[in-house]
């Protein structure tokens, strides 16, 4: 059993002239008629905000429609998200669809700051509200950087997150870089989270850093998907990011079997240097992943499908 990569689905210079750049962090979530991807276009201004597509649900590679404008408004000045929206996880709860997403923020002393928000659909996806305009995970005492791109399953009436969570900020080459781990979270509603202490999967070395997990639940098993990236020479160089897996009993200690993760097929050029922000979801009894190349998801964004 293996990934097959199915190649380039979105390219948002060639399938969404209106976006200025990118096609970043593609969360999928099935609707009725088709696999709805919401993304992150960049605007003139490199401002990030949350879109969308729709697929095929027989052949995730071919488009259906793409959204022509943003799906909700960034926030309002001062606020978490009054710079950037970049979705992460859809859940369908009671009827009503909660959209997790990174807000970010400008910084002086470090590139930016960024956090978690949630935003709620009661119409199945197609409009988006806020019913608050701060975030739902921020710094805290024992977290003071970041805490961002969670994935979210409900078990029994347990919310669970898995989330990205800052442990530094280094100054590598003239530039202070951020390093960050994976951890994990638990809620009775999907708005406050109790975050215990640990870390999901341990870095090779301290500056090492992980991002956009992506958990599934099969059977007893918990399957994550992520990737990780060294924090020297990342920007298309040897140290970009790459592509990992681990695996869970209970959800909180993981074993990471980076290995394993591997895409077969020929490498495209939209991928040759970088691939990255995987999201996977069972559809119509096939498994996909979406996932970016090159330049953070200018690149669009591709699918893999898991072949046995």
């Amino acid at each position: 059993m293996a990934w097959l990569k199915r190649g380039l689905v979105f390219n948002p210079g060639l399938h969404a002239p209106w976006i200025h750049t990118h096609a970043q962090v593609p969360t999928a979530f099935e609707m009725d008629g088709c696999i709805r991807v919401y993304f992150a276009g960049r605007n003139q201004g490199g401002k990030s905000f949350i879109s969308y597509v729709d697929l095929d649900k027989t052949d995730p590679t071919k488009v259906m429609d793409v959204h022509d404008r943003a799906l909700i408004a960034l926030g309002k000045v001062g606020s978490f998200d009054d710079e950037g929206m970049m979705p992460s996880d859809l859940v369908e709860y009671q009827g009503r669809i909660y959209l997790y997403y990174s807000g970010w923020n400008q910084r002086v002393t470090s590139a930016y700051h960024n956090t978690t928000g949630l935003i709620f659909s009661d119409d199945g996806g197609v409009t988006f509200h806020r019913s608050f305009e701060g975030p739902i995970l921020d710094r805290i005492p024992t977290e003071p950087y970041m805490a961002v791109t969670p994935t979210v399953l409900i078990e029994d009436g347990l919310w669970q997150m898995w989330y990205v969570s800052g442990t530094s900020w280094e100054l590598i080459a003239g530039k202070y870089e951020p390093v960050y781990v994976i951890k994990y979270a638990h809620s009775a509603d999907g708005i406050f989270w109790v975050r215990p202490e640990g870390v999901c999967i341990k870095p090779n070395h301290n500056l090492e850093a992980y991002s956009r997990p992506c958990v599934v639940k099969d059977g007893s098993l918990y399957k994550m998907w992520y990737c990780f990236r060294d924090s020297i020479d990342f920007r298309g160089g040897c140290g970009s990011y790459r592509l990992g897996y681990a695996e869970s009993a209970d959800g909180i200690d993981w074993h990471r079997m980076d290995d394993s993760m591997i895409l077969q097929g020929a490498a495209g050029d939209w991928e040759s240097d970088m691939q990255c922000y995987p999201y996977v979801i069972d559809v119509n009894g096939s498994r996909y992943m979406f996932y970016n190349g090159n330049g953070f998801g200018r690149s669009g964004f591709g699918v893999a499908e898991w072949v046995e």
